[in-house]
């Protein structure tokens, strides 16, 4: 297929979205914004690496090539919509009181005949709408640097499939979530090792539960209660390549004037941590997610010269992907400049 085609094909799904209600998607507004992709495609490359995932050996996951140049990968892990009768929803894990560990097969109720007490907690509910959060910012990312970063996206609802986790929590020993699992975390592997030189990871995701403080939330692997006694130690960071390499002060890049929060915080957002909000507590509520499995398992706290950072936003924000994305995606590619 010709690269015009294919890339106007998938255009049209990326940039029809939900209408903003203050500015409806008129068809002026579509046509206006049909124009600034394709200018988009032919500033930014002249490749593939846009708008069309590429198959996986999972047809669960869905990944959007980068330029081969691109240092700077997003993942979205928690806004798929397909729930296959093949793939038996997740449930709560078994506890075992020996060792601490949970047993997440289906059947581990019953274990020697008795019944085992479950309360290993399992996250259910998706992401909504992360997906194209993430989309829009990769859009933006790739415009402000003149190279498409990389995205990759799990596509099975989070009560299937969770790769947010280890295997044995997200997938439960299914076979076909296992698949899925093992193709999304390959394909970031096979990401990462197309950089040469320093790179970086962003996670997106978002949270209901939590709305009073109506923040972002920037997880680089520092616990809150760390943040709050300002005990920001770069070794137990998922940015610690960044911290090791740069000659800014490590709470100045987490929360001062060389953060990305503060960047963040100038396209007009509340986000901790930044300048305005470094610690969760100085909040109403104070909550606060560091970043999970991904952020740990693919940033540079092991090792490697590749950091992670985990994004929390709340639903009204992803409501509105096109616009935010569009803002986030500008303080992202600046942070990007000036550390990247």
């Amino acid at each position: 297929m010709p690269l015009s085609i294919k890339l106007l094909k998938v255009d049209f799904g990326d940039i029809f979205m939900k209408p903003s209600p203050s500015y409806p998607l008129t068809l002026t507004r579509k046509m206006k914004l049909l124009v600034s992709t394709l200018l988009l495609v032919s500033m930014v490359t002249a490749n593939p690496a846009g708008s069309e995932p590429y198959k996986t050996t999972s047809n669960y996951v869905d990944y959007y090539p980068g330029d081969p140049n691109s240092n700077v990968v997003l993942t979205s892990p928690h806004d798929g919509h397909i729930k296959p009768d093949q793939v038996p929803d997740r449930v709560q894990g078994c506890y075992n009181s020996a060792d601490g560990t949970c047993d997440w097969r289906h059947d581990c109720g019953l274990r020697g005949g008795e019944q085992v007490y479950r309360k290993c907690r399992v996250i259910t509910w998706a992401d909504r709408d992360s997906s194209l959060l993430a989309l829009r910012m990769r859009q933006t990312i790739g415009r402000e640097l003149g190279v498409m970063p990389h995205l990759i996206v799990s596509r099975l609802h989070r009560s299937k499939l969770d790769p947010n986790r280890e295997k044995d929590n997200a997938a439960q020993h299914n076979p076909i979530a296992e698949l899925a699992y093992d193709t999304f975390h390959n394909k970031i592997q096979e990401v990462h090792d197309q950089f040469d030189r320093p790179g970086i990871h962003f996670d997106i995701h978002g949270y209901t539960s939590h709305n009073t403080d109506n923040w972002l939330e920037l997880g680089y692997n520092i616990h809150g209660s760390l943040l709050n006694q300002g005990l920001v130690d770069p070794s137990g960071s998922s940015l610690k390549a960044l911290a090791a390499r740069s000659d800014k002060p490590f709470p100045s890049i987490v929360a001062g004037d060389d953060s990305l929060g503060k960047l963040v915080m100038e396209e007009g957002y509340r986000v901790v941590p930044s300048p305005q909000y470094p610690r969760p507590d100085t909040g109403i509520e104070g909550r606060y997610m560091r970043g999970g499995y991904i952020t740990r398992q693919w940033g540079s706290l092991y090792g490697g010269d590749i950091d992670c950072v985990q994004l929390e936003v709340p639903q009204w924000v992803r409501d509105e992907s096109e616009e935010h994305g569009e803002r986030l995606g500008r303080a992202y590619a600046q942070w990007i400049k000036d550390h990247y």
